[in-house]
């Protein structure tokens, strides 16, 4: 996420002090290739849906994978459940969404969700202690998700700010206007909610 950002950043500052330097009649991305193929990356990332996850975010999966783990192994160590009923999550994470068998945000959601409920519906009205106690590693887990999913959203929208803005500055002008214009209103909404958690 931040080499894109900064990425974008460098990129429209680029854009914009060569519109104050050079001569008008001709844009950046006329007179540059790399320009050219910067405007071209940036609106193809603006059209596209954002990527399943970010370098930055693989700690927080890892964690979220360990935990995810130890509810599930819980149901076999507190609740004496055979080990074999216990889904298997796998043993690497990924966060491109692309290795088949690696453990995956969605993954997590399933762990915490379907496989739990179905092991915890297992054990029939047994166990109520043991089941409570695993329901708090639940609830903690499902926090852990939540802001990873909120640090995702969070992401998605500087990136696609900063490529808005990287976009705009290059003087391109897009087939469909939409991702750009999305791209600018995230933009401004990050800004306002800046300012209005500065003066609080």
């Amino acid at each position: 996420m931040l080499q894109k950002f900064l990425t974008a950043i460098i990129s429209e500052e680029w854009a914009r002090q060569h519109d104050l330097t050079s001569d008008a009649a001709v844009s950046l991305i006329e007179r540059s290739p790399l320009a050219k193929e910067l405007s071209t990356t940036t609106l193809a990332w603006l059209q596209e849906k954002p990527p399943p996850s970010y370098h930055e975010m693989a700690i927080a999966l890892s964690r979220i994978h360990t935990d995810c783990i130890a509810l599930l192994q819980s149901f076999d160590t507190e609740c004496k459940l055979p080990r074999s009923s216990i889904p298997f999550l796998g043993t690497e994470i990924d966060i491109t969404g692309n290795k088949p068998g690696c453990f995956t945000i969605e993954t997590a959601q399933a762990a915490v969700g379907p496989m739990y409920t179905k092991l915890k519906d297992s054990l029939g009205r047994t166990k109520k202690r043991e089941v409570g106690l695993i329901a708090e590693k639940r609830t903690k887990i499902l926090a852990t998700i939540d802001r990873y999913i909120e640090v995702k959203a969070q992401h998605d929208i500087r990136v696609s700010a900063a490529f808005a803005a990287a976009f705009v500055a290059f003087g391109s002008t897009p087939d469909k206007v939409s991702p750009v214009v999305k791209g600018i209103m995230n933009g401004i909404k990050v800004s306002i909610s800046v300012v209005l958690s500065l003066e609080i």
